[in-house]
């Protein structure tokens, strides 16, 4: 905790340390907000002027920070790809906490902090892992629920057109038989797993608290509309949207208000 930290404007030395550690924290593969903790210790300042500084020193000297491209254009198939090592530890660490009986999502948590991915990612490669080496794992996790292609309207609702060559027979002694066009056979989709349902509950309760009738049945409708898969990736990132924080600070300042 800073006690009583410096205020005011940035010297070129500040400046020069702290475009110094944002480019060592990158290249270490650090999360810029762990980034910005070390700098507002070394320099003594707030954590939040430090962010505010770092955000400006980007936009007006944009070439002393190191991105992303820089550090990986000569690897460019590192987001993308894992090693074997990283694979070894995805299975290792699922079959531990899952044996111990706890959840695929903490199971996810742990990896994202281990490995420097993001749990959309981790949480991918396990159910590829799963389709591929199923025999690595002890517990296997549930599998994701396939759906169906939903056919458009006009597909499903085809019309009949008769046939104006054919000789159509006689009223009186035509039976007709109960035929059913198959494109008028109705076609759902399959709901999500029992068990994917569940996980998909557990990781909204843990990250933002009991869920209301009212929520969980707008979870059901995502669910079926999108399928369970897409609802969890998007779950499990969800903090990572920009827009994020801003709606949360904006739910706050209204319950401020109803509160008051």
């Amino acid at each position: 905790m800073l006690l009583d930290p410096k205020k005011g404007k940035y010297s070129i030395e500040e400046n020069e340390k702290i475009i110094e550690l944002v480019n060592e924290g990158m290249k270490n593969g650090e999360r810029e907000r762990d980034t910005i903790k070390v700098i507002a210790n070394t320099l003594n300042r707030g954590y939040a002027g430090i962010m505010s500084h770092v955000r400006k020193l980007k936009t007006e000297q944009p070439a002393r920070f190191e991105t992303i491209d820089q550090l990986y254009k000569d690897n460019a198939a590192r987001l993308n790809s894992w090693t074997e090592t990283e694979e070894d530890v995805v299975i290792d660490t699922v079959n531990k906490h899952l044996e111990n009986g706890k959840s695929l999502s903490t199971a996810i948590s742990s990896l994202e902090e281990k490995l420097s991915r993001t749990q959309g990612a981790i949480y991918q490669r396990i159910y590829t892992l799963r389709r591929k080496q199923p025999d690595r794992f002890a517990h296997l996790p549930a599998e994701r629920p396939r759906k169906k292609r939903k056919l458009p309207e006009w597909q499903t609702n085809r019309p009949i057109i008769r046939n104006l060559d054919r000789t159509e027979p006689n009223p009186e002694t035509y039976q007709p038989t109960n035929l059913s066009p198959i494109w008028n056979t109705p076609t759902n989709l399959e709901s999500p797993s029992q068990t994917e349902e569940s996980m998909i509950y557990q990781a909204f309760e843990s990250r933002y608290g009991k869920l209301t009738l009212e929520s969980k049945e707008k979870l059901n409708q995502l669910m079926r509309q999108y399928g369970g898969t897409r609802v969890s990736i998007s779950l499990l990132t969800l903090s990572e949207d920009k827009a994020f924080s801003s709606i949360i600070a904006d739910f706050l300042a209204q319950k401020m208000q109803r509160d008051t």
